[in-house]
């Protein structure tokens, strides 16, 4: 069976981005001692979805542009921001080198 929809380049793009998040999510996660079983992960993992959503959205209103890994990056800022509200302690050492991601995430005023 033939992926008609791997020949255009938006989910080309899309799906680099999504591989990239599985792989930076599952780093994050082994790091912070969270197995991939745990019952928690899905709630979290949509908290963090509904996050990105509205944080990349913001971002592209303000004329923000968000290359892939920037994109990634900032699913696992969001990811670590419903961790940190649900106790777990993210190290920022964790959290990839990423600024310009890091403040869309940050609590505002």
């Amino acid at each position: 069976m033939e992926d008609e929809w791997g020949n255009d380049p938006s989910v080309r793009r899309m799906r680099r981005v999504f591989a990239a998040i599985e792989a930076r999510q599952a780093r994050l996660l082994d790091g912070l001692k969270v197995h991939r079983f745990d019952k928690r992960l899905g709630q979290w993992r949509k908290m963090a979805l509904h996050l990105f959503e509205q944080r990349s959205a913001g971002a592209a209103r303000a004329g923000v542009g968000l290359g892939e890994k920037d994109l990634a990056d900032l699913y696992i800022y969001c990811l670590a921001k419903v961790l940190s509200t649900r106790g777990i302690t993210v190290p920022k050492v964790a959290l990839p080198d990423n600024a310009a991601v890091a403040v869309l995430v940050e609590d505002r005023q």
